[in-house]
Parts: structure tokens; sequence; C-alpha cells
């Protein structure tokens, strides 16, 4: 994690590591081509990098980080590439060291250069671009210390060969010190500045949505700790809702990430591979609420025409049956699947994450303005839906006052209905939560980092036992026993003592039981 300096700024531009294609290994080193100096058209560039890196955006890491783990631990997705065990709870060390190393060393490398140049006295410096720039860093480290928990924060990039963890209650804290200084600054620019120009690949440089997306960022990572430390979490949640220029909750302001032919939708690169097809958990629920989004966010299998999802935690023997081949069950939505990868953008985060995030503040009491629970909850499903394409009135209306069930699946596994709660809002607060847990699962999809962190602090949706697991850690019968991915090995073997400073602020040992901070 040694710092970065400008002269290998092209260098961490090209550089991908860990992949399960022979040919992105090869390409680790192998532009060795320098940037002398840090220029304002370079500085877009390496900006732009960072937002590709930072949501693991090449398909490698993104394979490594999120589609090996999150996808089949929020059961977005299950596998039926029969040398995946990571399906079965096991933490497989080298796709571990992938995702991190492409964390460390290219992501969070190219954000300190952007970082360090815009900052005060920086041979660029520019508060927005710097307060842009700190808003991007935490949703970056968000999925990071949520996987893991304590990891390099502060002392990422140090230069040092020891860098040290912080814990996660310290990383949150910091988040909450950095979006306020940034959405502040962001706050007195004009409507009409716009920066980093063409680098931005999410906004395009409007520094007025970017001030919406932090204060949202906000909301969301003080939910995040709403069950560990309620009144902090109250009084950032309050402050964000009422912030000066606004939350998130136009579709209009969505942040989506571009796709061009040098920076491709991650999960439209890997859709082909026939490697993940639909979960059980998504067929029992979208067919039992007769959901329109299950034709948006699935395509019918090949063989046989119907929508069909397969358990998670197959064994090989069982992958090989035909019910659970590849044709017999359906692949991702070809809207944003390998035909379209360079021109279907990526989520980042929408609207109704937003209407979310206010209706559950709203079951707990918070001052989340003029909406009520139920309202918030309604116009979550309504802007999930808009976004989606779904905008008929009969049909979103329809939907939000469903009485229907999801469905049991009739499969050689006798898998029941995931569970009994409708769509129409319930009386009670507990299904209430449930009700905003379900639908906001459906709501982040396909980004699933987001969604297991939610799964784990909430439990919602309910999810389906895994039918085996690899790992005694992690036993098959709770859906949640994940609770963290291991430490990959190799920080013990470049990085021990600050390994060691990790799992010393873990709260228990480096296991995948080990519940993260927030969850404790």
């Amino acid at each position: 994690m040694k710092k970065i300096t400008n002269k290998t700024i092209l260098f961490l531009l090209m550089i991908s590591l860990a992949t399960s294609c022979t040919e992105d290994f090869e390409e680790l080193n192998t532009n060795k081509t320098k940037v002398s100096e840090i220029n304002n058209a370079s500085l877009e560039y390496v900006f732009s990098a960072a937002q590709y890196g930072g949501i693991f955006g090449k398909r490698g890491p993104f394979q490594l980080f999120q589609a090996l783990y999150s996808d089949l631990q929020s059961q977005y997705f299950a596998t039926t590439q029969k040398n995946f065990a990571s399906d079965r709870n096991q933490m497989v060390g080298n796709w571990l060291n992938g995702g991190w190393n492409h964390f460390y060393g290219v992501a969070n490398a190219q954000m300190d250069v952007v970082l360090e140049n815009t900052k005060q006295g920086g041979k660029l410096e520019d508060p927005i671009k710097n307060s842009i720039a700190k808003i991007w860093k935490v949703y970056m480290f968000m999925p990071v210390t949520d996987y893991w928990g304590a990891v390099p924060y502060f002392e990422a990039g140090n230069g040092k060969n020891v860098v040290l963890y912080d814990s996660q209650e310290d990383i949150y804290n910091d988040f909450f010190k950095t979006l306020k200084e940034a959405t502040a600054v962001l706050n007195t620019a004009s409507a009409s500045n716009k920066v980093f120009a063409k680098g931005d690949l999410i906004y395009g440089g409007d520094v007025k949505k970017w001030l919406k997306f932090g204060n949202t960022l906000r909301l969301r990572a003080a939910m995040r700790i709403s069950m560990k430390n309620p009144a902090l979490a109250k009084t950032e949640a309050e402050a964000a809702a009422a912030a000066p220029g606004g939350l998130l909750i136009s579709n209009l302001d969505n942040a989506f990430m571009i796709s061009t032919t040098t920076t491709p939708n991650p999960l439209g690169e890997i859709s082909n591979w026939g490697e993940f097809r639909m979960s059980a958990a998504m067929e029992s629920i979208l067919k039992g609420y007769n959901d329109p989004r299950m034709q948006k966010f699935f395509n019918p299998a090949l063989s046989g025409g119907a929508y069909k999802g397969i358990r998670n935690g197959m064994t090989i023997a069982q992958m090989s049956l035909p019910q659970n081949g590849v044709n017999a069950n359906s692949n991702i939505n070809s809207s944003f699947g390998f035909d379209n990868r360079f021109t279907a953008p990526w989520t980042v985060f929408t609207a109704s994450e937003t209407y979310f995030l206010l209706a559950e503040g709203k079951l707990n009491n918070w001052n989340m303005g003029a909406g009520t629970a139920q309202s918030y909850y309604n116009d979550g499903i309504t802007a999930s839906l808009d976004r989606w394409g779904i905008k008929d009135a009969a049909v979103i209306s329809s939907y939000i006052n469903g009485l229907s069930l999801p469905i049991a699946l009739g499969d050689v596994n006798s898998t029941p209905a995931l569970t009994n709660i409708p769509v129409a809002f319930a009386a009670t607060i507990a299904q209430q939560r449930e009700q905003v847990g379900t639908q906001k699962w459906l709501a982040l999809y396909p980004y699933s980092p987001e969604a297991w962190s939610e799964f784990r602090r909430t439990g919602f949706p309910k999810l389906y036992p895994r039918l085996n697991s690899d790992n005694t850690d992690s036993p098959a019968s709770n859906p949640a026993s994940v609770r963290r991915t291991t430490y990959p090995p190799i920080e013990a073997a470049v990085n021990p003592q600050g390994l060691a400073s990790g799992i010393s602020k873990l709260g228990g040992a480096d296991k995948t039981s080990t519940k993260v901070w927030w969850n404790q």
C-alpha cells in the first residue's frame, strides 16, 4: 500500500488484478507508461478511473468482489458453475486477494491522486472537485468495510510497509464527518458550476446532483448504524433529511455510471459466461407478487421459456441435474446483458432506495419530513417501477395494493414460499419493516453489496437456507450465517502487523460468523 505519485497515474489506470480469465491476468504490469506531471486533463481521467474502479467495474475484480460473494449471499443469483464453492459459504483465498488488491492497489490509489492534488495547497487545488472526490471515496469504502469490518482507511496509501487497520466505528464516524464537510462546500457552489467535465462518469460534473447524492449517502450510512448506535443514527439521518440541497428523490437525479467500450457494465460483461442464474428467492417473490419487474430483471429460460430460479448452495452433483442447468434457468435480462454491456448504465444509487430509507426512518420515529412510512414505502415502489420503465398508473396501483403472496416453487427440493407478506402495506410495524426490507431488496437489484449489508442488518427479506455449506463456521441452515468475508490471505504475507491490528478490532475471530461492528 505504497503512496501513489503522479508519475504512476497512467499505470494505475491500466492495471487490473486477479480474475477468472487468463487474459486479464496478463494485463498486470504490461503497460509501464508513466505520466510525468498531473494536470486538469489527466486529473479528469484519473477521477473517471477511480469511479469505475470504485465499483470494481472491470470484469475480473467485479466477479471476485461482487459476483462470487454478495451476489450470492444476497440471493439475487445462484451459481451454476461447479468450481464456485463460494455459494456454499466457502472463502476462497485468491478471490479475496483479488478484490482486496484491486481496491487498495488501484481504485483507492487513483482516488488518493485526485484528493491529494485538489486539496487545499495541492497542485490543482479545487474545493469543489475535492468535495466530490470525498463523497465518492465514502461510497467506495462503505461496501469494503461492510464486507470485512476493520480495514485500512486512514493509513491506506501511506507509503509504509505496515498499514494499520481502523475500526469500523471510527470509519463510519469519519464518513459522517467527511460527508458533512463535503456537502457544506458543494452547497456554496453555483448550480451552473460543472467540474471534471467528461471525467465524471456519473453526473457529468453536476455539482447540485452530487450534493443530493452526498446528503443521501449520509442517510444510508446513518441507517446502517441504527441498531448499533441509534442516537447517532437519528442525529445523522435527521440532519441528512433536512440538509440544504435535498435528497435524491427523483429518478432524474439517479446515480448511474455510464457504460462505454472502455467502461463496460460489469454484470453485462460476465453474463454470457454461464455461471450465474436467477435465485429461487427471486423466483418465489417475483412470481408470487406478479411483479412486473421480473421481465425487466431476467430473461425466460432458454429451455421451456419460463422464468426459473435455483437454490443457493448446490453441490456439484446437484448442479449436474438437468433442472439446475444453465439453459433451464433465467439469466439476467438482455437489456443490460452482454450485448448491451457498452451502453447499459451501472446502478450506483437510485431514488427508490432513498424512499425506503425515509420509510424505515419513520418507523424509527425519526423526523424524516412530511411523509408517512406508508407514503414513503409506496413512493419507493413507484420510483423503482418507474426506473425500470413501468409507468402505467393502473399497473403501479395494482402492484402497490396487491395481496398476493410469494409462492412455493414445486421443485425437487420442496422449496416453500419465501414469506407470507403481501405488497400492500400491512397493519403491524413488524410486518411493515419486513415489507420495507423486501421491497428495498428488489429496488436495489442488481447492486448486491448494499443488499447483502441490509440483509445482515435487518434480516430482510427472508431468504432460503442454503442446500449445503462447505464452511463449518457458517452452516447452511442459517441464510445469514456468513456475517462477513474473512481477510485475504495476502495480508498475512505482506502486512502481518496491520492484519493483527484489524483482527484485534473485529470483536471476534477472523471468521465468517463474526459480525461487523454495526451488526453486533
